[in-house]
């Protein structure tokens, strides 16, 4: 008889965006919750995201990787691997919010790969030198759907445009951090929250200094091992954001929308 749920054997490369807004001097992060009908982790709360598809690694950019997070991504992958699932957690998130991610008034110098059309009508850029490396995971054997996932995380205010509902992620909404403990999440959320909180609490030096987790289980147990003591560089990029955002206030019609 035919096995109508085969086990994945090899994990899919994929990645997720973790974005974070301060309000009244609190952090939010926008997460979503995934349709019952998924066969990967039904009706449980995400962050944006998904599986790479072969034509992200040509999307044009506004910015490269700052170099510690490229060369903690290319321990695992090639360079234009790593490149490729930034631009994937950046498109995901566009399909699956209707946020961009990026640098306004940037015309592509050719035609865009597909998937990317609405960013060259947009004139905006993907950034990938705003995104902080923080956990990677790979799902344990036996799902019919495995995943190689990267963890991205990054300042709302590179976003651009209107929150809006779809049929990918419901219920999309800020999150206080505090609060999404809360919420029917899978453990390997939990722990990557538990993550960018601390990269939060820490001045930009000392969270330069933390590895990245590596999330995965062995023997039915989770198995946690950190990589790179020196490739996370969160919070420094959180207050270039900051900075970024001060001078664009000079600066009429600069300032992204959100809902």
């Amino acid at each position: 008889m035919t096995d109508m749920h085969p086990k994945a054997r090899y994990p899919r490369d994929a990645a997720s965006l973790i974005l974070v807004r301060q309000t009244n001097g609190s952090a939010e992060i926008l997460m979503g919750r995934r349709p019952q009908r998924q066969a990967f982790m039904p009706d449980v709360y995400v962050f944006p995201g998904g599986a790479v598809d072969r034509r992200d690694g040509y999307a044009e950019t506004a910015s490269d990787y700052h170099p510690a997070v490229q060369q903690a991504l290319t321990r695992h992958c090639t360079a234009h691997r790593a490149r490729a699932l930034g631009l994937a957690a950046i498109r995901e998130t566009y399909e699956e919010t209707g946020l961009f991610f990026g640098v306004t008034d940037q015309a592509f110098s050719g035609k865009a790969p597909t998937g990317w059309e609405a960013f060259a009508e947009a004139q905006i850029k993907p950034a990938l030198g705003a995104l902080g490396f923080v956990a990677r995971a790979i799902t344990p054997k036996g799902p019919p759907r495995r995943f190689h996932a990267r963890f991205f995380v990054a300042d709302a205010r590179h976003l651009h445009g209107t929150l809006q509902e779809n049929d990918e992620l419901l219920d999309l909404n800020w999150i206080p951090i505090n609060e999404i403990d809360r919420l029917p999440t899978a453990s390997v959320t939990e722990l990557v929250v538990k993550e960018v909180e601390m990269a939060l609490s820490l001045q930009p030096e000392e969270d330069a200094c933390q590895g990245i987790p590596f999330i995965t289980r062995r023997m039915g147990k989770r198995v946690i091992r950190y990589e790179m003591a020196d490739g996370r560089i969160v919070r420094g990029l959180f207050e270039s954001a900051v900075k970024d955002a001060a001078a664009a206030q000079k600066q009429p019609g600069t300032l992204p929308s959100q809902r």
